[in-house]
């Protein structure tokens, strides 16, 4: 007896064994019998696995609405504000705590911000101690020039003075030998 698996569903006998009158009537009532428990089984395990699957299909049902109403009350949470006063203790320790970092980091923030401005106060200090300093060195070596040129011009007003002085006395011998010689 051999099953082709893509036309019978199980195993059917088709041969009996041959009597007088036909088929053999205890044969055939056993086989009715097998057939039918084997039937039965079909059916049961067929029962059983659309009980499963309705069963399955709505626990699937039930999680896919699971599902959206966590995402729905997650949305919710995610929109609404935290009130400190309905938080479990651990949350509310974590938001102390949270809030206690913020605070950290305002003051560090603060600090750095401190520190920084210090800083550039003392350069700004610096540079003008420094500019300063270049307003006198420019202002010495003015004065240090301005005393140079005033002494070479001095020195240029002396010789100019003492080169008058001695055309002078030399137009006046020049004058003197000329009224001598009219006279």
């Amino acid at each position: 007896m051999s099953i082709d698996s893509r036309t019978e569903l199980v195993p059917l006998r088709t041969w009996f064994g041959l009597r007088w009158r036909g088929y053999d009537r205890d044969e055939v009532d056993d086989y009715v019998s097998e057939l039918e428990a084997e039937l039965r089984l079909v059916t049961a395990d067929r029962d059983a696995s659309e009980a499963r699957a309705d069963a399955l299909a709505s626990r699937l049902m039930s999680v896919q609405e699971e599902n959206a109403a966590l995402q729905d009350g997650l949305q919710r949470i995610c929109l609404t504000p935290i009130d400190s006063k309905g938080l479990p203790e651990r949350l509310a320790r974590m938001v102390a705590l949270a809030e206690e970092e913020r605070r950290e980091v305002i003051r560090d923030a603060q600090l750095k911000a401190l520190m920084i401005v210090g800083e550039a106060e003392q350069r700004a200090r610096r540079l003008d101690e420094e500019a300063a300093a270049r307003r006198e060195d420019v202002r010495e070596d003015f004065r240090l020039a301005m005393s140079a040129r005033r002494a070479e011009a001095m020195r240029a007003l002396a010789e100019l003075r003492s080169a008058a002085r001695d055309e002078a006395e030399r137009i006046i011998a020049e004058a003197k030998v000329q009224s001598l010689h009219i006279e």
